[in-house]
Formats: structure tokens, C-alpha cells, sequence
């Protein structure tokens, strides 16, 4: 009978007496042979002698605790020097700060909606045509109103849609504060629509003949047109796009009957046309309350737990 091979007495070196010894692979000739082969049972013997003496020349490493390994870092720590705060850094300048209020408000102009400004200027062209061609120059003159008043509205409407929203970006990340991105955006879009009705204006008054009437025709519209712009932005960053654009489209609906000419402001109270006359005509009154307004939706944007809705 063939002697065992060397993987077979390794195996069943591992394997110790008793009822474990049948579980070494061995089949039952095998295990006979084993018995009976004094070479074999020398051979398993002799490789049982040798794993226990390695196993006893094994040293017993127990592992380092926790604090043997990070008290030599913190040691080190505490010993080494303090590093030096870095220099103080000094405040801006009034020409520092107004580069930087100029650079933000420029750079809001990437990311206000590219369809806003054909169509302010479309808008304005009409207006500029209708009153030109009106068949008496008071009645152009009043529909200029509440048409630039319209188109006001309607652009910081855009403005404050959820998608413009500067606590959703990057931006929020930034040094730079949401609510003062929100109004540097606000700022450069409502400057430029405003500046181009003013242009329109006055060249709508010359187009009346009468230059001199271009602050007459200037003020038929700003107060309600800022009023407007404070009541649609208020609304919408308070609650929704769509109660801001029904809050400016009241707005826009008293700066009509607020306007002089019109027939409806004879029939209401006087305590109602003496507030509407107040609050929809430029006056003093109708800007502190846009401003107002304003503040207040500036304060909603700097807090992050208020998100414009969709709805």
C-alpha cells in the first residue's frame, strides 16, 4: 500500500484525537493505513511537534489601547508653538465697497431671465408708439401710465420667480449674503426698466410737443409702478409667484383707477379715493410704503427656512 502524500499528513497533523480525527478528509483505507504504517504515524507525529513548537515560540502581542496610540500625537500637539493669527485684514473702503455693490449688480445681469429685456423693450416701444399716434395727447399720456406701471410689475415678477431664488444656488455658500444678492438682482432690473420708461418718457413728451412735460408724465407712473414692484415682490417671496403676480395685478388695477382722468375714481367714497390717490399716484406715501415693502421681502430672503413655492 502507497504511503501517505504530504498533504494528506498535513492534514491530519491538524486534526487532534478523538471524534475530530474522522473529520482530517481521510477515507477509511487511508485511516487503516495509518495504523499500521509505523512511517506514517511517525511522519504525523513529527509535523503535530513541529506546529506546536512555532506555536509556542509565537510571542503574545496584545494590541495597543486607544489612548497608547493618540497620547504621543497630542503630546506633540501641545508642545508645538502656537502658529500666528493671520494679520488682520482691513475694512473696505468706500471705493472698495462700492466696486464690489458694482461688481455683484453686474454680474446678476447672467442670470436674469434673456426674455425680459426684448420684452420690456418691445413694451415700451408700444407705448412709445401709442402715444404717439393717439388722436388726443391726454389720452396717451394716460394709458403711458399704468402701461409702464404693467411692465414694472411684470419684471420683478421675473425676478423673484422660484427658479431666481438665491437661496437654491451656489451663492448661499458664498460670503456674500442671499438677500444681498437678491437685491442686487433686483436693483439692476429694476434700475434699467425704470431708466428706459424714464427715456421713454421724455421722449414721448417731445413727441407731445411739450419737453417741459416729461416730470408730469414721469410721475404719472413711478409711485405706482414702485408701489406695484413692492406689492408683487412682497407677495411673492412671502408666499408664491402667483399671489405676488395677484397682489401687483390688484396694484395695477388701483393705479388705473387712481389715475386723474379716470371716470371710476368719481364714483367711489372720498375716504376710498383719498387713499387711492395717496397710494397709487407718486407721492411721498407710495414710496415709503414700496420701501417698506421692499425691506420686508429682503428680510424673508435672508432666511433659508423660507423658499419661494412653485404654486
Amino acid at each position: 500500500m502507497p504511503h501517505l502524500t504530504e498533504e494528506e499528513i498535513l492534514r491530519t497533523s491538524r486534526v487532534g484525537q478523538g471524534p475530530e480525527a474522522h473529520a482530517d478528509g481521510l477515507t477509511e483505507y487511508q485511516r487503516s493505513h495509518l495504523d499500521t504504517c509505523a512511517s506514517c504515524s511517525a511522519r504525523v507525529s513529527g509535523m503535530r511537534n513541529v506546529a506546536s513548537a512555532l506555536r509556542a515560540a509565537e510571542p503574545d502581542v496584545q494590541p495597543p489601547s486607544f489612548e497608547d496610540l493618540i497620547a504621543p500625537a497630542l503630546a506633540a500637539e501641545r508642545a508645538a508653538p502656537v502658529a500666528e493669527t493671520a494679520p488682520h485684514t482691513p475694512p473696505l473702503t468706500a471705493v472698495g465697497a462700492a466696486r464690489l455693490v458694482a461688481s455683484l449688480v453686474m454680474r446678476q445681469a447672467r442670470l436674469v431671465p434673456v426674455s425680459l429685456w426684448p420684452l420690456t423693450a418691445a413694451g415700451l416701444a408700444v407705448l412709445f408708439v401709442f402715444v404717439g399716434q393717439a388722436p388726443n395727447p391726454s389720452v396717451g399720456a394716460v394709458f403711458f401710465g399704468p402701461g409702464a406701471t404693467l411692465l414694472t410689475t411684470g419684471a420683478a415678477l421675473a425676478v423673484c420667480s422660484p427658479k431666481r431664488d438665491p437661496r437654491s444656488e451656489m451663492l448661499y455658500a458664498m460670503r456674500v449674503s442671499p438677500a444681498a444678492v437678491w437685491l442686487a438682482r433686483l436693483t439692476l432690473v429694476m434700475g434699467a426698466v425704470l431708466a428706459a420708461s424714464a427715456a421713454v418718457s421724455a421722449a414721448s413728451a417731445a413727441v407731445l410737443g411739450a419737453p417741459q412735460a416729461t416730470a408730469a408724465l414721469i410721475a404719472s407712473w413711478l409711485g405706482p409702478a414702485v408701489l406695484g414692484v413692492g406689492v408683487t415682490v412682497f407677495g411673492t417671496v412671502w408666499r408664491s409667484p402667483s399671489v405676488g403676480a395677484a397682489l401687483g395685478a390688484g396694484s395695477w388695477l388701483m393705479s388705473v383707477v387712481g389715475s386723474r382722468d379716470a371716470a371710476l375714481l368719481g364714483s367711489l367714497p372720498s375716504r376710498v379715493r383719498d387713499t387711492i390717490g395717496a397710494l397709487w399716484t407718486t407721492t411721498p406715501l407710495s414710496l415709503l410704503v414700496a420701501a417698506m415693502l421692499l425691506a420686508a421681502a429682503a428680510w424673508l430672503v435672508s432666511r433659508p427656512d423660507r423658499y419661494l413655492g412653485e404654486g
